[in-house]
């Protein structure tokens, strides 16, 4: 009877497993090389056996070879403004244009005394006088175009002019920032730092999905900015003065780094925080019970290219081998891959049989009775 019952279900099990094993959509039961073809391209047919991969096993590098990976990061130099000293050599004074408010007081007669509004036109209504306009210029520039032509209707003439108002100055901040803003401008300058602050950018922020490159457009030419320089350098040219009508444009940060396997954060995370192999292993979360430490794998595009890949392979499971990590400084668009431990790809296959053998619990019943009933039918 035990005989039987035993049978019975390595026989059930073999079936029910034989039957699970069955084609998946898009498991190739014959897997060849298949060339992907892309129209209108200039490659036209490659494979992954067109793909150089070279591995690179870090703990043998020296430092000055770690140096020479290093120094692969992506030039900033694009990005610096002192590329272009009419930026940084501008110093802010307000301009007055439609919309502003000024007040006018003349000592000895109130005639021209009160406020006045720049028109549309860029002019204000002097009574008694004409029209002027003071479009575009700063406060100082007004008040001595003022004078000369008054001084035809009033001798020796103490003019003072003073803004009640700024309406017609503004920048504009837009693109991948938490708070796309106009700013009106006033007397007092603003720089590139106070801007960023004000559309809530944070260049510690964890959340580093908005950007930190972008654009400047000032007077029909666009200049390359980088907020993170501003923010590092010492320097105040980087920290420029914004001019009016300058428009802002941050574009969404591209610059990621991709960290899959045996971590508790796998994600995305951004090379501009400065990550060492290390910091990044630290700040993801290895999982000591499940990761291979002898085997942490950074992948990274050759010459951005595709069709050749540098593979480095770091140990761990030495504790000192963590030092010559921290030397080695990830890139953009690099992929770390922690894999797991060979005990834990095996006890995953087994998790995965185990709910099928668990299905002949719920038949045990079921097969006891067929035995007690065969046997009972023998007795008889």
């Amino acid at each position: 009877m035990i005989c039987f019952k035993k049978k019975f279900e390595i026989v059930f099990l073999l079936l029910f497993f034989l039957n699970s094993c069955v084609s998946l959509p898009g498991i190739d039961k014959n897997p060849k090389q298949k060339k992907l073809k892309e129209k209108d391209s200039l490659i036209n047919e490659f494979s992954m056996n067109d793909v150089k991969i070279n591995i690179i096993d870090i703990n043998s590098l020296t430092l000055d070879e770690i140096e020479n990976y290093n120094e692969n990061k992506i030039e900033e130099l694009d990005y610096k403004v002192n590329k272009f000293p009419n930026i940084y050599e501008y110093k802010y004074e307000y301009v007055l244009g439609p919309a502003d408010s000024l007040s006018i007081n003349l000592t000895d007669t109130d005639d021209l005394d009160g406020t006045y509004l720049i028109d549309e036109d860029g002019m204000i209504d002097l009574p008694f006088i004409s029209k002027v306009k003071l479009n575009n210029l700063t406060l100082n520039q007004a008040q001595n175009y003022l004078l000369k032509i008054i001084e035809d209707f009033y001798k020796n003439p103490d003019l003072q002019i003073n803004i009640e108002e700024f309406n017609s100055s503004k920048v504009y901040i837009i693109g991948a920032v938490r708070n796309q803003i106009t700013l009106n401008l006033n007397q007092k300058p603003i720089r590139l730092i106070e801007a960023a602050i004000q559309a809530n950018f944070n260049p510690s922020a964890a959340d580093k999905l908005f950007g930190t490159k972008g654009f400047l457009r000032r007077e029909n030419k666009v200049y390359k900015i980088n907020l993170d320089n501003a923010f590092r350098s010492t320097d105040d040219k980087e920290n420029f003065y914004l001019k009016k009508d300058d428009v802002i444009f941050i574009d969404r940060n591209s610059d990621q780094i991709h960290v899959f396997g045996e971590v508790s954060k796998p994600g995305v995370y951004f090379p501009n925080l400065d990550y060492s192999l290390t910091e990044l292993i630290s700040t993801s979360g290895l999982n000591q019970l499940t990761a291979n430490a002898k085997k942490i794998f950074v992948i990274r595009e050759k010459n951005n290219s595709f069709l050749e890949l540098d593979v480095f392979k770091l140990d761990i499971k030495n504790p000192v081998n963590l030092v010559t990590g921290r030397k080695f400084m990830l890139l953009e668009k690099d992929i770390i891959f922690i894999p797991p431990a060979r005990i834990v790809k095996w006890n995953r296959v087994i998790s995965l049989l185990l709910p099928q053998t668990d299905l002949f619990k719920s038949y045990n019943p079921i097969i006891q009775e067929g035995v007690k009933g065969s046997n009972a039918n023998l007795t008889e």
